[in-house]
């Protein structure tokens, strides 16, 4: 379909490979927010909320404290994690409030709904970033910004590591994940820091 985003292929590293890739990710930051979203849960749809439902409501009453008054988060729902896979969970309401998976942001906004599989998406590290960066764009760097700026840090990072051979199963995941070579990934950040610059 003309338009439609072309999805990752960790299978093979080849130059065909690595430039299907890098469309990829160009195409996804000439999306709005909303669309790169729908496009990416069309790619891997979320099918369990980010949090235990009753645990979350629990607390919610005690306004996130446990028994003895002290801070607590609800239950994490583990059946969430694609973490093995190379992909973390984005909550998409972050285009409106600031880090939903945070206990301060979960106070400010206790409402479940924002918790809930369908408002969250499956991505790697690099678009990760990139939906940082769109909502960036969209709210004049009012939110997503702080995202943005931390994320390549930790791209960077699994960069720096398999270059020293240093990288860890995981880790390894993580990197394959994103699909490019490093000059290539600085290349698509490149890009994406000139997105945020002229917003």
């Amino acid at each position: 379909m003309k338009g439609k985003l072309q999805m990752l292929d960790y299978s093979q590293d080849n130059e065909n490979t690595h430039i299907s890739n890098i469309n990829h990710y160009l195409q996804l930051m000439k999306m709005s927010y909303k669309g790169a979203v729908n496009e990416l849960q069309g790619r891997e749809e979320c099918q369990y909320d980010y949090f235990n439902r009753q645990s979350f409501k629990n607390l919610a009453r005690k306004n996130f404290k446990s028994i003895n008054k002290k801070d607590r988060m609800p239950n994490y729902n583990k059946n969430r994690s694609k973490y093995s896979e190379g992909l973390i969970l984005h909550h998409v309401w972050e285009n409106k409030f600031k880090n939903l998976s945070y206990l301060t942001s979960i106070r400010n906004h206790p409402d479940f709904m924002y918790q809930q599989k369908e408002n969250l998406v499956y991505c790697n590290l690099l678009e990760h970033l990139i939906l940082h960066g769109l909502i960036a764009k969209e709210t004049h760097k009012k939110l997503g910004i702080g995202g943005y700026k931390s994320i390549p840090a930790q791209i960077e990072n699994l960069y720096n590591k398999e270059k020293s051979s240093k990288l860890n199963d995981q880790e390894k995941i993580l990197l394959s994940a994103i699909g490019l070579k490093h000059q290539e990934y600085k290349n698509v950040l490149a890009l994406a820091n000139k997105m945020i610059n002229d917003c």
